[in-house]
C-alpha cells in the first residue's frame, strides 16, 4: 500500500518548500529576498479569511529565515559565481555569444603578443596599447589616453620582456614595482577594473634567445599567488596555453591567430565577473 502523504498545515508546507529551494545555489539568493515577504503575505491572507494558523509553524518559519540572514553566505555566492562563469564560457565557446563584441569597453596593454589582438584585426587598434619589447614600465606613457577612454576594464599582458631584460633581480622585486604601477593606474582610473594576465611561457627554440624565459612558470605562480592574496583581479590562461601548444609560432614566443580566441574567452569569462 502506498505511503499516505502527510497533510501538513499550510505554513508548514510553505516552510518545507522554501527549504527545498535553498538547496539549489541558483535559487537561494533570490529566495532569500522573497521568503519573508511570502510568509508575511500568507499570514495576513489567512488572518483575513478566518482560517486557523498554527503559530508554532509560523515561529519556526521566522526562526529559519532569521537563521539564514545570520549565516555566512559567502560559499553560496562563490558557487553562484562559478556557475555564472561556466554559463558565460559555454556561450562564448559555442558562439552563442560573440567574444569579440565584448571588447567595446576594454583596453588591452602589453607587449608584442598583445599586438596580435589588433594586427589580426580582432580588437580595434584604438583599444590595444602594445608594442614589441614593452614591459610594465611602459604603462605610464598611456595614462592620458586611458583617462580619455575611461574604459570599464584594463588588461595588462606583460612579462616576457620583463623577465629577460634584467630590470628586476627576482620576481618579488618585480611584484613590488607592479603593485606601485597598479596603484598609480588605479588612481588615474578610479572606475576601472585592472587585471593582470598570466605570462604566456616561451618554448623551444625561444630559449636560444634567453634562458631566463625558462623561469616564466615560476614567475606566474608567484604573481598569481600574490594577486589572489591581495584581491588583484587575475586572468590565468595557463590551461589554454597548454591545451593549444600547437598554436605557437615557429619562434616559440608568439602565438598564431587561432590562439587569440581562446585567450579572449579566458579574458571575457573573468572580466564579466567584475562588471
Amino acid at each position: 500500500m502506498p505511503k499516505r502523504r502527510q497533510n501538513y498545515p499550510l505554513p508548514r508546507r510553505i516552510l518545507r518548500f522554501l527549504q527545498r529551494q535553498f538547496r539549489d545555489p541558483r535559487k537561494r539568493l533570490f529566495t532569500e529576498l522573497v521568503a519573508v515577504a511570502v510568509i508575511i503575505g500568507v499570514v495576513i491572507s489567512l488572518t483575513l479569511s478566518g482560517q486557523n494558523i498554527v503559530m508554532d509553524d509560523i515561529k519556526e518559519g521566522r526562526d529559519y529565515i532569521e537563521g539564514l540572514e545570520a549565516a555566512d553566505t559567502s560559499s553560496i555566492e562563490e558557487q553562484v559565481k562559478d556557475l555564472r562563469k561556466e554559463d558565460r564560457r559555454a556561450a562564448l565557446e559555442s558562439g552563442d555569444l560573440d567574444v569579440w563584441a565584448q571588447f567595446t569597453d576594454i583596453v588591452i596593454l602589453g607587449d608584442s603578443r598583445a599586438v596580435g589582438f589588433y594586427s589580426y584585426d580582432l580588437v580595434d587598434e584604438s583599444r590595444v596599447f602594445a608594442s614589441g619589447g614593452a614591459t610594465i614600465r611602459d604603462i605610464e606613457q598611456y595614462t592620458e589616453q586611458l583617462e580619455n577612454l575611461n574604459p570599464s576594464s584594463v588588461i595588462l599582458c606583460y612579462g616576457l620582456n620583463d623577465i629577460s631584460i634584467g630590470f628586476w633581480d627576482n620576481v618579488n622585486d618585480y611584484i613590488a614595482e607592479q603593485d606601485q604601477i597598479l596603484a598609480d593606474l588605479q588612481e588615474a582610473l578610479p572606475n576601472t577594473v585592472i587585471y593582470v594576465n598570466s605570462i604566456i611561457p616561451a618554448t623551444d627554440p625561444a630559449f636560444e634567445s634567453s634562458e631566463k624565459w625558462r623561469n616564466i612558470p615560476d614567475w606566474n605562480d608567484a604573481i598569481r599567488q600574490h594577486c589572489e592574496e591581495n584581491e588583484i583581479p587575475y586572468i590565468d590562461i595557463t590551461e589554454d596555453v597548454e591545451a593549444h601548444h600547437d598554436l605557437y609560432d615557429i619562434d616559440g614566443i608568439h602565438m598564431q591567430k587561432a590562439f587569440y580566441e581562446y585567450w579572449a574567452i579566458d579574458m571575457i569569462t573573468e572580466v564579466t565577473e567584475n562588471e
